[in-house]
């Protein structure tokens, strides 16, 4: 889709595969279903490619064209997955890339109401793991695309927003599965690689705080030494928040951390923190010999 050749034939593809453009006898649900799986997975890998990488340059007639066929589609998914709530699991992840790969114009007046849709399946817990994936997607493709040229203010409310439902529906005990927790790890890593201050204050120190759920902590713990060893870090330790001016933190989460191990040796052991065979033992060795 780099050049204006590219983009036209890209163009023409997504519009011949729109999953809804057939009318099969039977099965028209996995029919449907499957289009949609497929295109999501030709669509991807354009919405993860990173800062400088979308939309191309120097093909705006092309683009103009592009944007057409991904609104197109776009609003008629809403208005099926309107019509009949079972196709939200295959219509939502597709209906994301297309508004991430939309006109901007497009993007920016429905980042926020996607967004409030997803927090709506959130609650769902049939739909809870994709909306979670699909909240992951449009937020990072926001922080690479757009959020470089909005106000400051601006970018904090919608981060503010995403991490508050997150940690609301974590708190309730809502994300039981390890896949959900894996995504939340990978939530915080994405947020911190555009702003770790916001992502220390609202999202890691809160997940480490005393009465947080066990599994909040551990999730808390993943994400720091996930944040700390990424590769656009060049010491593997908690000096990296000096070093981005936000060192004021360092005290805080060694004091969150301390107070963990302290009330895992009392509820189980200080065998079970330090055998190697546990997954605990392993995380709290790992955090030892970077933080304390």
């Amino acid at each position: 889709v780099k050049t204006e050749g590219g983009l036209n034939a890209s163009a023409s593809f997504v519009a011949k595969a729109n999953p809804l453009n057939r009318t099969p006898h039977k099965r028209k649900s996995e029919l449907y279903h499957a289009l949609c799986n497929m295109l999501s997975s030709i669509l991807a890998p354009l919405a993860e490619s990173g800062k400088g990488h979308w939309p191309p340059l120097g093909v705006e007639s092309a683009l103009a064209l592009w944007y057409e066929a991904v609104a197109r589609i776009r609003g008629q998914l809403m208005h099926w997955m309107e019509k009949q709530n079972k196709h939200i699991t295959v219509g939502f992840p597709l209906v994301t890339l297309l508004l991430c790969l939309g006109d901007p114009q497009a993007f920016n007046t429905n980042f926020g109401p996607h967004m409030e849709l997803l927090y709506k399946n959130l609650k769902d817990k049939n739909h809870r793991s994709m909306a979670l994936d699909c909240l992951h997607r449009v937020v990072k493709f926001y922080l690479n695309v757009y959020a470089d040229f909005q106000p400051k203010n601006q970018v904090w409310d919608y981060l503010y927003s995403v991490t508050s439902q997150l940690l609301t529906v974590l708190k309730k005990g809502l994300l039981t599965q390890d896949v959900q927790h894996d995504k939340l790890v990978e939530f915080c890593a994405t947020l911190a690689e555009s702003n770790l201050d916001f992502t220390m204050n609202h999202m890691i120190l809160e997940l480490l705080k005393p009465d947080s759920l066990s599994e909040a902590k551990v999730i808390g713990l993943r994400a720091l030494l996930a944040i700390v060893m990424s590769p656009s870090n060049q010491q593997f330790s908690l000096e990296v928040f000096h070093g981005h001016g936000i060192g004021h933190y360092v005290p805080k989460v060694k004091s969150a951390i301390e107070s963990i191990i302290r009330s895992c040796n009392k509820a189980y052991s200080q065998a079970l923190l330090t055998s190697p065979k546990s997954t605990i033992g392993v995380l709290f060795f790992l955090i030892q010999c970077y933080f304390l």
